[in-house]
């Protein structure tokens, strides 16, 4: 299984997510190493190719250089005839106040215009409706008395009329000459510009403060949060450091051990064979020959649950797997094909150090979950025609899985973690229900 992934540099989700941490991080240094002898590889098949010279007539940028030799900058601020960024947002704040007093005047000028309009038409209604019609009889009145007082005295005609005040200005205007009225009009305009700009610039900088002290706060509640994501992820941080150097520390280890192994056997020369089966297994009615061909261990793809108990059932179970030493019953720490969920709720009625057996769900090998102080942990098996070892490089190989538990009831399984398998978890049947056929054929 290493190996495949190793060489595809390509982890299966499902299968990561039966490692833990350790050995994830021990599995990440071991995909490091590949990656670091392919480049070295790489690199010694293509040396570096020379660059090409520059065309002459290539187009290019070149930066504007000072008198110093350096690139030339302004920095804003800095020389004396620059304003502050103060006085510029002042001023772009007076600016937009100003346009939008102009607007607003520009719209009440108009607003007024029609107004006029208006009242200019019904004063004018309403003087054609209150004029009263003159008789011919009135008229020779008016003529003799003007001949008899000499024209000294005449007649006046009284119309009553109540006039608004805008009626009034209105009058008042006609009375003018027209170039008072446009002048007067004009000063209107710029007084209420200025004071409508007055108005909107101090809207507009109340606006602003208001806007800063918002801002001030919600920095200020950003930074609290901010904090204490910082110190959460400084701890997240110094945790996967830690895991990350024990990780280092064992795959170190681990190696050192690897090598001792390898010399010790050559210099022994000899190699341990797997014990052959008892006579039962042999007289059995029920093929159980083993052939690896027909499962594809270089898939990628996590194998099925079918796949898996025909797997077992026909290529580990003949080698003894999951019984015990003498290969009469099922080994106590055995339970067969169980979830991950299932072992955790096995387990958490166990004392620290208790441990189980189980088929896993992912690879075509065996899961060891254990019971640590705080937490669970899974240690996958990977299995080989010839041996079981724990999933990473250069770790302890063992002639079958009876002889890796029974190492580990008196070796921790990592250093720093000091995993011994102490006690077995017993299962809540008597037999696993994939050795149920099985077991029944053997007796």
């Amino acid at each position: 299984m290493l190996q495949q992934i190793l060489k595809d540099m390509y982890v299966d989700p499902d299968l990561l997510a039966e490692l833990d941490e350790e050995q994830r991080h021990t599995l990440w240094c071991r995909m490091r190493e590949e990656q670091v002898r392919r480049w070295k590889i790489w690199d010694q098949q293509h040396p570096p190719i020379p660059p090409r010279p520059p065309n002459p007539g290539k187009k290019k940028v070149q930066w504007r250089t000072g008198n110093d030799g350096n690139e030339w900058v302004w920095v804003m601020g800095e020389h004396p005839d620059d304003k502050s960024i103060e006085e510029i947002l002042e001023e772009e704040a007076r600016e937009a106040a100003r346009k939008l007093a102009v607007k607003e005047t520009e719209q009440l000028r108009l607003s007024v215009d029609m107004e006029i309009k208006d009242l200019n038409e019904d004063f004018k209604k309403n003087l054609l409706e209150s004029k009263p019609k003159e008789s011919s009889h009135g008229k020779l009145d008016d003529i003799f008395c003007a001949a008899v007082q000499g024209g000294d005295n005449p007649k006046k005609l009284i119309i009553p009329m109540q006039v608004s005040e805008k009626r009034d200005v209105l009058q008042e205007l006609s009375l003018n000459k027209a170039q008072n009225v446009s002048e007067r009009v004009k000063l209107w305009e710029q007084k209420v510009m200025d004071e409508r700009t007055s108005v909107i610039f101090k809207n507009l900088q109340r606006k602003k403060q208001e806007a800063v002290r918002e801002a001030e706060e919600a920095s200020q509640k950003q930074e609290k949060v901010w904090r204490e994501q910082e110190q959460k992820a400084k701890k997240a941080e110094t945790q996967k450091r830690e895991i990350a150097r024990r990780a280092r520390e064992e795959h170190r280890r681990s190696s050192i051990i690897g090598i001792n192994i390898d010399l010790k056997s050559a210099e022994n020369n000899t190699i341990p064979a797997v014990q052959p089966l008892p006579s039962p297994f042999l007289e059995s009615p029920s093929p159980l020959t083993v052939d690896t061909q027909q499962f594809d261990f270089n898939d990628r793809k996590t194998p099925t649950k079918e796949a898996i108990i025909q797997w077992y059932q026909t290529s580990e179970f003949p080698r003894g797997t999951g019984l015990t030493s003498d290969r009469t019953s099922v080994a106590p720490w055995f339970h067969g094909l169980i979830t991950r969920q299932e072992a955790e709720s096995l387990l958490s009625t166990r004392p620290v150090g208790s441990f189980l057996v189980r088929l896993s769900e992912k690879i075509w090998g065996y899961a060891i979950s254990y019971r640590a102080v705080d937490r669970y942990k899974h240690y996958l098996i990977d299995v080989s025609p010839s041996h079981y070892q724990f999933f990473g490089a250069n770790q302890l190989s063992h002639n079958s899985l009876c002889d890796l538990i029974q190492y580990h009831q008196k070796h921790p399984i990592t250093i720093r973690g000091g995993e011994i398998l102490y006690q077995s978890c017993q299962r809540n049947i008597a037999v696993p229900i994939i050795l149920q056929d099985l077991m029944c054929n053997l007796r």
